[in-house]
C-alpha cells in the first residue's frame, strides 16, 4: 500500500470511528431524544389557562412535578391549629395566573374547584373578595379595573417577573402615581391583607379590627425566591382539632417558614381554598362547596414527553 493510500485509509477510518461513536451516543444516551421537542411555554397574559397537568406528574396526594412546575405539600400544628403549607417552584412568571368567576362588575361566583378545572391549574387558591365590594386596587391578568383606595388596606402587586410587592395602605392618589411609574410591570393586584411579612421581616404595625382578632381559617400567599412561592393555610374552629388563629398568630406561623420574603393575607374563613387535583382539599366537608369570586392559580407550561427518571 502506498503512503498516499495509507493516508486516505487512515482518514476514512477516523471518520468511520467518529460516526460510530455518534451513533452509539444517540442509542445509549436517550435524554436528548426525550427533550427533542420539549418546550416550556410563555403563557398569554389573559384568562386562558395553562397546559393540562400530566398524569405522570402527580406524586400521590402530596405534590406534582414536571419540567415547568414543582408543587409539594406538608402539614403541621401550631398554637392549637393544624396547618397546610404548599411550596411551588415555577420556570416562567406567566405560570402564576388569576381567573375571575365572571365579567368584572358582576357578582358572579363559582366553586373554586370548577374555576381551577376550567383553566387546567396544577394548584389554585382563593383570591381577595373583590366581587363583594367596591373599594380597592384591582388588576387581573394585565387588565386594570379599579382604583378606589382610602388608605386602609395593603395592596399586593404581582409583576411581570412573578415578584410579589406590597404597597402599605396607599391612597388612590399614591396608587395612581405608582401605576404611572410601573404600569407595564403590573400583571395582577389585590386588595385584602394585611401584609404579614415584608422584606423578610414580620409586620408588627398592622390594622387590627374584629376580623383580625377572631380565631378563624386563614390563608396567605408568600414569595420565597425567584419564581418560588409558599401558600400557608391554617384551619379554623370548624375543623376538628383546631381552634383557629388570630391574624397576629397567623403572621407568626407564616414568618416561621424559612425563606419567606413577602407574605400577604388573602380572603379566609370558608372562602379559603386550596384546590389540587380538581378538588378543594382544605376545610371541613361542610364548606367544600363554597362559591367564591376569583382564584389565583399555578399552571404547567410544559409541552413534551415524560422526563426520564420522573
Amino acid at each position: 500500500m502506498t503512503k498516499q493510500h495509507e493516508t486516505a485509509f487512515s482518514r476514512y477510518a477516523r471518520l468511520f470511528v467518529i460516526a460510530l461513536i455518534i451513533a452509539l451516543m444517540l442509542v445509549l444516551l436517550p435524554a436528548p431524544g426525550i427533550h427533542s421537542y420539549a418546550e416550556i411555554l410563555t403563557l398569554p397574559i389573559d384568562e386562558t389557562g395553562g397546559v393540562p397537568p400530566y398524569a405522570w406528574g402527580y406524586q400521590g396526594d402530596s405534590g406534582y412535578k414536571d419540567p415547568s412546575i414543582m408543587v409539594s405539600m406538608e402539614r403541621g400544628h401550631f398554637e392549637g391549629s393544624n396547618w397546610i403549607a404548599v411550596r411551588i417552584q415555577l420556570q416562567n412568571p406567566t405560570q402564576l395566573r388569576t381567573l375571575k368567576a365572571g365579567p368584572y362588575g358582576s357578582k358572579q361566583e363559582a366553586q373554586g374547584a370548577k374555576m381551577a378545572k376550567r383553566v387546567k391549574s396544577v394548584l389554585a387558591i382563593g383570591g381577595d373578595f373583590f366581587v363583594y365590594h367596591h373599594y380597592g386596587y384591582i388588576v387581573r391578568q394585565g387588565k386594570f379595573y379599579r382604583n378606589r383606595l382610602s388608605g386602609d388596606h395593603d395592596v399586593l402587586i404581582i409583576d411581570d417577573k412573578g415578584d410579589l410587592e406590597v404597597i402599605v395602605r396607599p391612597s388612590s392618589a399614591a396608587m395612581s402615581q405608582y401605576e404611572a411609574e410601573n404600569k407595564e410591570r403590573i400583571i395582577n393586584a389585590f386588595t385584602f391583607g394585611p401584609a404579614l411579612v415584608i422584606s423578610g421581616e414580620k409586620v408588627t404595625d398592622m390594622p387590627l379590627g374584629r376580623s383580625e382578632l377572631v380565631r378563624a381559617q386563614r390563608i396567605a400567599l408568600c414569595q420565597t425566591g425567584p419564581l418560588s412561592y409558599l401558600v400557608v393555610y391554617s384551619e379554623g374552629p370548624n375543623d376538628p382539632g383546631s381552634k383557629g388563629l388570630t391574624i397576629l398568630e397567623f403572621a407568626e406561623l407564616v414568618h416561621s417558614f424559612p425563606g419567606v420574603i413577602t407574605a400577604y393575607n388573602l380572603d379566609g374563613g370558608s372562602s379559603a381554598n386550596i384546590i389540587f387535583q380538581e378538588a378543594k382539599i382544605n376545610g371541613p366537608l361542610s364548606q367544600r362547596n363554597r362559591s367564591i369570586g376569583d382564584i389565583i392559580y399555578f399552571a404547567s407550561a410544559y409541552v413534551g414527553k415524560k422526563v426520564s427518571g420522573e
